[in-house]
């Protein structure tokens, strides 16, 4: 028996591998070997049959961000779990018994296991420093159902079908106190069943949410294998995943205005459950604040913990949580205040607390959007120029607002030159503000949103693709990094106006919603900006091919053209000519060479070129773009939103433009210039000067978004 003691030991010694998981706390139920068999809870014959006696120990390391182990790890739990597990459970939620006693079906009660630094193999039950038997909790009116005994030593039943493990975490002070209170679901015949045996956790005003942690439902099937070092077999290795109960989010901001420095004026909000950005009148000064409706971000609160059924989720914990709610959310920090001057770096933005983050509640369910509304000035050191913008807005999908547990979300704000907001006497638009990235920080997985703020809203989406799923995602600046095979880049982007996710078409019509893709370069990329870029396909640099040329048109020396690729490199006092509307060299048999009109055909002294690309399907993407319903989601999960998608993405900068219509009503003997009408398919055309009787018409509205895509690293 010493013999296969050390034998075991030794095996137990051994570094258990666990899979890596985003950002989330993790647990190692360890099985070790035991001599005894006082205290046996089951069959006493199977056991025998077995190669020896085992009892049920448990092993505990705790990977937060920084993949903390051992002491570090307990104390990320308090020095204590609570842990339910019974045996034989069914499908439907039994655990079937013989002798109509339910007692030999459950095996651990609420037991609390209890960190003790250098106490590992000092009994039979401890092999990670961490103990059960003979401990009696000081809480046990604040935990139910109650252990009820004093806690023994407990072993594998080889003639159960499973095991099926759940735990929670609380500080053992609270739990006391009654500030945590914890109720065991311990049977459901209805519903998703086993699924739903989760936990009721009620907090008090003094609770501290951030210190509650749920485990994964852990099953280990009789089948699971015969070696018993391996992780989830059977009499084995068991590993829990632990999960901390809370969500995070800060909020970062800088500016991109050349010649300007930016300062924050007033954040602006209203407390009410359906918010307009009209109605968002009160003031704030001292702290970030936006409407988040039916936000839950504090205790007193009452959290209902389920588990996934099905999919990358199975056996997880779902938290729901239901309390007093809160229609916007002011963040605590002031680094975001009046009169805070901004940082002007993508990498080092200002934070609302000095890049710490604010605890908030998951909210995988909700449908509510965010809702920014903010004054700023610009202003000038060497002139001592100011100008103030007033009411600039932006929109986030309630998508991307979905807050899983353990995820840390950062939300970053960019003010470029291209605002929603205005200047004065009700002029909107000059000076935009662009809402740049919603970066989601995971253990290995990240995700990166960038969000224009106008209306509408584009927020673009990057992940990178291994030619069988989602693995990773983009975060941390205003760029995207194009990737080497087997791996690509897709980057999706969705529109929002009027709180309302619009559908894109890119089918080449007229259509509403309509979007463009484009390939924007400059001899300065500085110079590229949402609103440089407007400007450019606004008055292109070129709306025909055109060419050089050289040569003096006779036999010994006949003309040359030479294409111009690139609109920088046109300038004054230099003729060019142009193709024909079939894009047909000048110069070519049936054409003669004609005259490029400057203002017309070309642009001099063009900074930034543009081309649209939106049906290119190999030089900047691996595929055409085209309109998708989701997106993949942070965790694996797709996010069912319609969207555009460009696939497989090259280095490069681009620009999305997404065509939208606002409906007017004008009166009789109106001048229609500028509006459009639209037919029976869908098509927008555009109306010639002219008056008209009265009726129903529209405004075309145009919105750029800026993507830059880097170089991937060299292999």
């Amino acid at each position: 028996m010493e013999k296969y003691k050390k034998e075991k030991m030794n095996n137990n010694i051994k570094t258990l591998r666990m899979k890596k998981n985003l950002s989330y706390a993790a647990l190692a139920i360890m099985a070790l070997v035991s001599c005894t068999s006082n205290d046996f809870v089951g069959d006493q014959k199977a056991l025998e049959n077995t190669e020896t006696n085992r009892s049920i120990s448990f092993g505990f390391d705790v990977p937060t961000p920084t993949r903390a182990a051992g002491t570090e790890a307990a104390t990320a739990l308090g020095n204590q779990f609570i842990v339910y597990g019974e045996k034989s459970e069914t499908a439907d939620g039994a655990a079937p018994v013989t002798d109509g006693s339910t007692t030999h079906q459950l095996v651990f009660r609420n037991y609390v296991l209890k960190y003790i630094d250098n106490s590992a193999y000092t009994t039979t039950s401890n092999t990670k420093g961490w103990e059960y038997v003979g401990l009696t909790p000081t809480y046990e009116t604040n935990v139910t159902p109650q252990a009820g005994e004093t806690q023994t030593i407990k072993y594998w039943d080889y003639s159960a079908s499973n095991y099926v493990f759940t735990a929670v975490s609380a500080l053992e002070g609270e739990l006391t106190s009654g500030a945590v209170k914890v109720t065991k679901i311990t049977s459901k015949t209805d519903g998703n069943k086993v699924y739903d045996k989760g936990y009721t956790v009620v907090l008090t005003a003094s609770a501290d949410p951030t210190k509650l942690y749920f485990s994964d439902r852990q099953v280990i099937s009789s089948g699971s294998g015969t070696n018993r070092d391996a992780v989830n077999a059977y009499g084995g290795n068991v590993t829990f995943t632990f999960r901390n109960a809370t969500s995070q989010i800060r909020v970062g901001m800088y500016e991109t205005i050349p010649g300007y420095g930016v300062k924050i004026k007033k954040f602006y909000y209203e407390d009410n459950a359906t918010p307009s950005f009209a109605t968002m009148t009160t003031a704030v000064t001292s702290n970030f604040t936006a409407n988040v409706p039916n936000l839950r971000n504090g205790s007193p609160a009452t959290l209902n913990v389920t588990y996934y059924n099905e999919g990358t989720r199975q056996n997880q914990p779902k938290i729901s949580v239901t309390g007093t709610a809160a229609n916007y959310i002011t963040l605590t920090g002031s680094g975001l205040a009046a009169d805070v001057t901004l940082s002007t770096s993508t990498n080092t933005p200002t934070y609302d607390n000095s890049g710490n983050f604010t605890t908030v509640f998951p909210q995988e369910s909700n449908d509510k959007n965010l809702k920014l509304k903010i004054d700023y000035q610009l202003f000038n050191t060497t002139t001592g120029e100011t100008i103030n913008v007033n009411g600039a807005t932006a929109e986030i999908p309630a998508n991307y607002l979905q807050w899983l547990p353990n995820y840390k979300y950062t939300y970053l704000f960019k003010i470029s030159d291209n605002t929603n907001g205005s200047t004065g006497q009700g002029v909107v638009g000059l000076f935009p503000i662009t809402f740049d990235a919603i970066e989601i920080a995971a253990d290995d997985g990240k995700v990166e949103y960038i969000t224009t703020v106008t209306e509408p809203s584009i927020t673009t989406f990057g992940a990178i693709y291994n030619g069988t799923k989602y693995t990773s995602y983009q975060t941390g600046q205003n760029e995207y990094l194009a990737q080497t095979s087997p791996n690509q880049l897709d980057i999706f982007a969705t529109f929002m106006e009027g709180s309302t996710v619009k559908t894109p078409t890119v089918d080449g019509t007229s259509g509403a919603q309509h979007v463009n893709v484009f390939k924007v370069t400059a001899t300065d990329a500085s110079l590229i900006t949402e609103a440089s870029v407007a400007e450019a396909i606004a008055n292109p640099a070129m709306s025909v091919d055109i060419y050089t040329r050289s040569g003096a048109g006779t036999t010994e020396s006949p003309y040359e053209y030479k294409k111009v690729t690139d609109a920088t490199t046109i300038t004054a006092g230099i003729t060019y000519y142009k193709a024909d509307n079939n894009s047909k060299v000048p110069g070519t048999a049936g054409y003669t060479a004609t005259t490029a009109v400057a203002g017309t055909d070309y642009k001099v002294g063009a900074k930034i070129n543009v081309t649209n690309i939106t049906t290119d399907a190999s030089t900047n993407f691996s595929a055409a773009p085209t309109a998708v319903t989701s997106v993949p989601g942070e965790d694996g999960i797709a996010k069912n939103i319609d969207a555009l998608k460009l696939t497989g993405v090259k280095a490069g900068t681009y620009a999305i433009e997404i065509v939208t219509y606002t409906e007017v009503t004008l009166t009789s003997g109106a001048d229609l210039n500028g509006y459009y009408s639209v037919d029976g398919n869908g098509i927008y055309s555009k109306q010639t000067s002219g008056t008209y009787s009265s009726g129903t018409y529209y405004k075309q509205k145009k919105t750029y978004k800026v993507i830059k895509v880097v170089a991937a690293p060299a292999p």
